[in-house]
């Protein structure tokens, strides 16, 4: 009974935020996202703080995805109930890692054609996380049935995105609806959800997720750089 509650509360919340977004005029992209507080350069790299604080990203990704294999091929318990459980946790952590390369990469030279990199990775990512949820909260094979068809959704609504952008007629919501999924409210119940990786999951979501401006006019010491913009409000 408790499963069936939960599915479907997922489903209405999910049916609630789809219909708000199509009830709503296309959102095109705001020129002014790509202008940041803190463009300083460093030994050359334009952006320098934005573009290096982005190896955080690719390190946690890599020491995720190191850990994965190292217990699996040792063959550590209670890191996976089954071998097929690793699948979705694998593609959050090969997401995270990509948004790295992704960001820093757009944060060299910041446009739409750069950004559209950043924003697919961030959605392999989202995607991976509410597969999580349904792995966790459902069933394991809801959860694996669901990560392929979440992982195109996701990459298929940043497509949408640059493709719309392109013809001068730019749409972000299908990408809001990746990115602001009410699904990921269910991350704090996950109940033997890997400590670590829920961490994680949802520390780099969780900025992703707010309306943190990127080109804050707050003041800020001069000693203090804006590391935050890189992962904000993407």
């Amino acid at each position: 009974m408790a499963r069936q509650l939960r599915l479907g509360l997922l489903i209405g919340l999910s049916v609630l935020a789809t219909g708000i977004l199509a009830a709503v005029p296309p959102i095109p992209q705001d020129p002014s996202y790509h202008h940041f507080a803190d463009r300083r350069s460093f030994f050359g790299i334009p952006n320098a703080w934005n573009v290096l604080s982005n190896a955080a990203f690719v390190f946690v990704g890599g020491l995720g995805l190191w850990h994965i294999a190292r217990r699996s091929k040792a063959g550590a318990a209670n890191l996976f109930s089954q071998p097929g459980d690793r699948w979705p946790y694998v593609a959050l952590l090969v997401g995270i890692a990509l948004t790295g390369v992704g960001s820093a990469y757009y944060h060299l030279a910041p446009d739409d054609a750069r950004l559209v990199w950043d924003r697919l990775a961030i959605a392999v990512a989202f995607a991976a996380i509410v597969a999580m949820v349904l792995l966790e909260r459902i069933s394991v094979p809801a959860g694996l049935a669901a990560l392929p068809v979440l992982l195109i959704a996701g990459v298929g609504s940043a497509l949408y995105w640059h493709v719309t952008e392109a013809r001068g007629a730019g749409d972000l919501r299908p990408y809001a609806m990746v990115q602001f999924s009410p699904s990921s409210s269910f991350l704090s119940s996950c109940s033997s959800f890997r400590r670590g990786i829920r961490g994680a999951a949802i520390c780099w979501a969780q900025p992703h997720c707010t309306a943190w401006p990127r080109h804050s006019r707050w003041p800020m010491p001069r000693s203090l750089p804006s590391v935050t913009s890189s992962a904000a409000t993407r």
